[in-house]
C-alpha cells in the first residue's frame, strides 16, 4: 500500500508539473474591435505599451465586419493619406505594426470571411455593383458566396494578399498568424462541404504568404472538420448547438484532429466597452475575470467555465468589441480597457 501511494503521488505530482509548464508555455493578447469602433493611432500604441508592459504577446486587430472595412486598402479604394476616422490609413498601419514589433509584441490581422463581410461587401458595391451581385449570397448580404463561386473566391483572395503584404512581419517570420473568419456563417450547417472548401481554399492564400490560418469554431460540424486543413488553429469562443440538435465540437475534437486551439471564451473573455460603465463596474469585472478565467476554461453549452486538459490547447485572449462603445470618447476607452488587461495579463 505504501508502494501505491508513493506512486500516486508521484503522478499527481508529474501531471500538476506538466500542467504547470503549459500554463507558462501559453501565449496571451488582446483582440481589439477597430471595425465597430473607431481607435485613434494614439490609443492604439497606448494599448500595446500595456501590453508589452505586462508580458503579453499578440495585438489582434478585427478590422473587418459588418459594420466597416477599417483599414487602408488600394483594392477598395480606401487609400487616403490623411487620418481619418473611417480607416487607418497605410502610413498610421505601417506605423502601428513597427511599434508593436520594436516592444516584440505580433500583430495579427483578423478579418471576417465568408460571414461578418457586410463592411466591404458594401464598399464594393459603390465601387462595382456588377462584381458585388456576382459574388454577394443571394440569402445574407452579410456574406459572400462561399458555395463554389470562382469569382467570390477570387476576391476574397484579392483583398487576403492585400492584407497579407500589409502584415508582413520579417521579426516574426515563420510565426505569423491570420484570423480568417469562419464564425456565424449562414448556411454552413447545411452546406458544410462548401464552407470547410472555401476555408481550405482561402486558408491556401495565407499559408502561401508564410501565415498560419486560423479560424473561429462554431460553423465547424463532425463532418466538416474530417476535410478541414490541418494547418489551421481554432478560436474557441463558445460551444453552440447545430441545426440537427447535436451540439458543436469541444477542445478534445479538435485535439483529436490534430488541430491547436486557442481560448477565446465569450463568457470570461469577452468585454464590450460602454458610457454605462463606472469604474466600478471595471472593478467588479477584474474580480469576476480572476475567478471565472484559466487558460484551460472553456464556453461549453454544460459549462461555461469547463477546465480541458488538452496538450492543444496553446493561448487566450482577451477580446473588447466595440458595438456599444460608438459614444465612448478614447480617454474613456483606455480608462476602461487598460486594468483590464493589465489583469489580464497577470493572471
Amino acid at each position: 500500500m505504501k508502494f501505491l501511494s508513493i506512486t500516486t503521488v508521484s503522478i499527481l505530482l508529474f501531471l500538476t508539473m506538466a500542467n504547470t509548464a503549459q500554463a507558462q508555455d501559453q501565449e496571451k493578447g488582446i483582440t481589439i474591435d477597430i471595425s465597430r469602433k473607431y481607435y485613434s493611432i494614439k490609443t492604439l500604441k497606448a494599448i500595446v505599451d500595456e501590453i508589452s508592459a505586462n508580458g503579453g504577446d499578440y495585438l489582434q486587430l478585427h478590422f473587418s465586419d459588418n459594420e466597416s472595412y477599417a483599414i487602408a486598402s488600394e483594392f477598395l479604394g480606401q487609400n487616403s493619406e490623411n487620418p481619418n476616422s473611417a480607416y487607418l490609413t497605410k502610413k498610421e498601419l505601417l506605423s502601428l505594426i513597427a511599434y508593436s514589433n520594436d516592444r516584440n509584441i505580433m500583430v495579427i490581422p483578423d478579418i471576417d470571411l465568408p460571414a461578418h463581410s457586410k463592411g466591404w461587401l458594401n464598399i464594393m458595391k459603390e465601387k462595382d455593383s456588377g462584381l458585388y451581385t456576382d459574388i454577394v449570397t443571394d440569402y445574407s448580404e452579410d456574406t459572400l458566396d462561399y458555395h463554389n463561386n470562382a469569382v467570390a473566391l477570387y476576391t476574397a483572395n484579392q483583398l487576403l494578399d492585400e492584407v497579407l503584404d500589409l502584415f508582413y512581419q520579417p521579426k516574426f517570420a515563420g510565426k505569423q498568424r491570420i484570423v480568417l473568419g469562419g464564425d456565424e456563417v449562414p448556411g454552413s450547417g447545411a452546406h458544410q462541404t462548401d464552407f470547410i472548401r472555401f476555408m481550405n481554399q482561402i486558408a491556401k492564400t495565407a499559408k502561401a504568404s508564410n501565415y498560419e490560418p486560423q479560424m473561429w469554431n462554431d460553423s465547424i460540424t463532425p463532418e466538416g472538420i474530417q476535410n478541414l486543413d490541418r494547418s489551421f488553429s481554432i478560436l474557441y469562443w463558445k460551444q453552440s448547438t447545430l441545426s440537427n440538435g447535436a451540439q458543436s465540437l469541444d477542445v478534445q475534437d479538435f485535439e483529436e484532429n490534430g488541430l491547436s486551439v486557442y481560448n477565446y471564451n465569450a463568457y470570461s473573455l469577452y468585454f464590450l466597452p460602454s458610457t454605462r460603465f463606472t469604474q466600478e463596474d471595471i472593478t467588479e469585472q477584474i474580480d469576476y475575470m480572476k475567478w471565472a478565467y484559466a487558460y484551460n476554461k472553456f464556453f461549453y453549452i454544460s459549462d461555461y467555465y469547463k477546465q480541458v486538459d488538452t496538450p492543444n490547447v496553446k493561448g487566450s485572449s482577451l477580446v473588447f468589441w466595440g458595438e456599444h462603445a460608438n459614444d465612448l470618447s478614447q480617454e474613456r476607452l483606455l480608462k476602461q480597457e487598460k486594468p483590464l488587461i493589465q489583469n489580464f495579463l497577470g493572471l
